[in-house]
């Protein structure tokens, strides 16, 4: 069943710039030590937690702009149409905290190999905000 009209997109919600703000402050922070983790321990390990972080800064741009888009269309004269209702916005947290799992994965490994592992213990509470904060916006099923 479609969100009544009127009703905020589900991208306008500050939850969801929460997400993209964290999701950008982490990828940033492990792009830091993938830079410092690919000269120390090694160059795959480091390329791969850069490449990860990577992905995380697209996906906290990207929720960025839609959360952008949404409250711009808020303000739109026209009444809301069922175009919001998208079978993406219940793939979006679900992505999220997928990159935050590998993320946990990652900053675990390097912190357990002896690697910064106070920086990685910093990396890895990101993380779990940024699965948390992911979690808290996935749709229930059944709740339409």
């Amino acid at each position: 069943m479609p969100s009544p009209l009127g009703a905020p997109p589900t991208y306008s919600t500050s939850a969801t710039l929460g997400l993209a703000l964290l999701a950008m402050v982490a990828a940033l922070w492990h792009f830091t030590l993938g830079a410092l983790d690919y000269v120390g321990s090694g160059r795959y390990p480091g390329l791969a937690l850069l490449l990860l972080s990577g992905l995380l800064l697209v996906y906290g741009v990207l929720i960025l702009i839609r959360y952008a888009e949404a409250r711009d269309a808020m303000g739109d004269p026209q009444p809301r149409s069922a175009m919001y209702e998208t079978p993406h916005e219940g793939r979006v947290p679900l992505v999220g905290l997928g990159l935050a799992g590998l993320l946990v994965l990652g900053d675990l490994a390097f912190a357990l190999s002896g690697e910064l592992p106070l920086w990685h213990a910093g990396g890895l509470l990101l993380a779990l905000l940024l699965g948390r904060q992911a979690w808290r916006l996935r749709p229930v099923p059944g709740e339409d």
